[in-house]
């Protein structure tokens, strides 16, 4: 028997390279996993973040309470040291008299007023 022509030996063939596909599905697996993994990162880093701002939240709460209340008495304290009965009551004891001439140093004559 005789060989056949090379011409017809290609016939049919596919003659592109064969290219070796690896299975993409451990692949896919992989960065489907790290994309889940680096998600769940984010968000117990941004849980954390809140937890800390709540937490100073609540801190600052406490402290303007606290300076509310400290003001509340401070306030309470001015208003009786400058009460005018007390003030009265304290000018008998160390033995002042009543003022005979009051002097406006607001106004604008008070400083013609001098000796």
């Amino acid at each position: 028997m005789a060989s056949p022509p090379a011409s017809s030996v290609l016939v049919g063939r596919d003659l592109a390279p064969v290219r070796r596909h690896r299975p993409r599905g451990k692949r896919q697996f992989g960065v489907v996993l790290l994309g889940i993994v680096l998600a769940a990162f984010a968000l117990a880093a941004l849980r954390n973040d809140i937890l800390r701002l709540r937490y100073g939240l609540g801190e600052a709460v406490s402290t303007q309470k606290a300076l509310l209340e400290e003001h509340r008495e401070l306030t309470a304290e001015v208003r009786s040291l400058r009460d005018p009965a007390r003030l009265a009551r304290l000018a008998r004891q160390r033995g002042f008299g009543r003022a005979e001439r009051v002097i406006d140093l607001r106004s604008a004559t008070a400083g013609t007023d001098r000796p």
